[in-house]
């Protein structure tokens, strides 16, 4: 990144859940295009976890905005955080690159799959879209941009 350049002037955020507790299920962020950009970045902030709580993390591909085809895509999973290991109150990050999709099937769009197992999390989650083929990138998703 090119150290004149806001953040977000490179970064936009894709899709996002709010800061929250969720209950045990299994949450599916949009499915967004990465047409415009060479890159994602998931962002986990987990927070407490109830003591049996389980969270499992992935990043998925679909051909389409409505998740047709959607599938796994290899290595773009994290190591399941549980209470009982100690892993509440961790950042944890997924980096994805666009040749890591299955572009020669139609594979563009993306979204991510968190699964909340047993107990309750308290987390957010940021899906970003980074090094974008048109610059500046849009600002809508930003609430307020302090320079």
């Amino acid at each position: 990144m090119d150290f004149t350049k806001r953040f977000t002037e490179v970064v936009v955020v894709l899709d996002h859940d709010e800061p929250d507790i969720f209950t045990p299920a299994a949450v599916t962020g949009a499915y967004v295009s990465l047409a415009n950009y060479h890159r994602a970045v998931l962002f986990l902030h987990v927070g407490d976890m109830v003591a049996t709580a389980t969270l499992d993390a992935s990043i998925r591909q679909a051909q389409d905005a409505t998740g047709t085809g959607v599938k796994a895509i290899t290595g773009k999973a994290i190591t399941q955080l549980t209470q009982a290991g100690g892993d509440g109150n961790q950042i944890v990050v997924i980096e994805l690159r666009t040749e890591e999709l299955d572009i020669a099937n139609g594979f563009e769009h993306i979204s991510y799959l968190l699964t909340v197992g047993v107990a309750n999390v308290e987390m957010a989650a940021t899906l970003f879209g980074i090094v974008a083929r048109f610059k500046p990138v849009p600002t809508t998703q930003y609430d307020e941009i302090v320079d």
